[in-house]
């Protein structure tokens, strides 16, 4: 009994698991790995990903907040910045071909904070809630 309660609370989190996989994939991905000629040659291209994927990310957070009563506001964008934080410092020093700087977590920082307002203002309480 008390074993599938716990499995109910893991499967809870397996989207935002999924995305934070992808996350530590792509930034911790050698550069010679990136294609030579894309969209990356837009300017700033990096803080626009970097955006997306900790908007995503936050945004996939609130729901199992949500069900496990705990304020979702609090608990997502915490765990997301920490997350931010964290994982811009390892790629600082284990990897020999990418860097990160301030602007990364800025970016990182603004998809968070962003989600949060999508999620409180379009999102919340919403028929379209339970697709997040």
């Amino acid at each position: 009994m008390q074993t599938q309660k716990i499995m109910n609370k893991i499967q809870l989190f397996i989207k935002p698991l999924i995305w934070l996989a992808l996350i530590c994939y792509g930034l911790f991905l050698p550069a010679d790995k990136f294609p030579d000629k894309s969209f990356l040659t837009i300017p700033h291209a990096d803080k626009i990903i970097h955006f997306g994927l900790f908007f995503v990310f936050c945004l996939l957070l609130f729901k199992p907040f949500k069900h496990l009563k705990v304020s979702p506001y609090f608990w997502a964008a915490g765990i997301s910045l920490v997350f931010a934080a964290v994982l811009e410092i390892i790629q600082q020093t284990i990897s020999s071909s990418r860097t990160s700087n301030i602007y990364d977590f800025i970016a990182n920082t603004a998809g968070i904070v962003f989600s949060l307002l999508i999620y409180h203002f379009l999102i919340s309480g919403k028929k379209w809630e339970k697709y997040i």
